[in-house]
């Protein structure tokens, strides 16, 4: 949204459906200091943006919500995980969680396809994409494992997992000891 090499403003690509954006801000920010220094125009792009397409649906993420992920992704790894926020395939994937019922997400977990391909994007490779270096996907992944409804093979095969909607999920504590 924020780089000219995207075309956010002129491309076909973003002028149907729904739009979602977000900017990382820091972990203890307020909202009017979020707005007032983000990590890229978004506001800017947004507003530019709506003046182009003022009828399509396009929303920005309040920057609680990252931070809120993050906490739930530390409440269910045991080692403390460094503040980094989440990543934009697991902000994306709770999203589609909270609209859908059933959510299939493609290479999240490497497949047996495994690729350094960062983003599909762009034809850059790094391990650290897969692996982690600044948001923490490790945890990410083992936490999207842990919801995971569809079989290893699945993953291994085919790099699909099966989440369910956030709701369908049971998160009682009755259901977590089940678990």
């Amino acid at each position: 949204m924020a780089s000219d090499d995207h075309r956010f403003l002129s491309s076909s690509l973003y002028s149907s459906g729904v739009l979602v954006a977000w900017d990382p801000a820091p972990f203890s920010s307020n909202l009017s200091q979020w707005y007032n220094h983000t990590d890229y125009p978004i506001f800017i792009q947004y507003q530019r943006y709506r003046r182009l397409h003022p009828q399509q649906p396009f929303y920005i993420l309040h920057p609680r919500f990252e931070w809120q992920l993050w906490q739930r992704i530390q409440d269910n790894m045991a080692e403390p995980i460094q503040k980094n926020p989440p990543s934009s395939g697991l902000l994306g994937t709770i999203l589609m969680m909270s609209l859908c019922e059933v959510v299939h997400v493609y290479e999240f977990l490497p497949s047996r396809r495994k690729t350094e391909l960062c983003h599909y994007f762009q034809r850059f490779y790094d391990a650290a994409c897969t692996l982690g270096a600044y948001h923490p996907l490790l945890y990410e992944k083992n936490l999207v494992k842990r919801m995971n409804q569809g079989s290893d093979r699945d993953i291994y095969v085919h790099g699909r997992v099966t989440l369910p909607g956030l709701s369908a999920m049971n998160c009682t504590a009755k259901a977590v000891q089940e678990h």
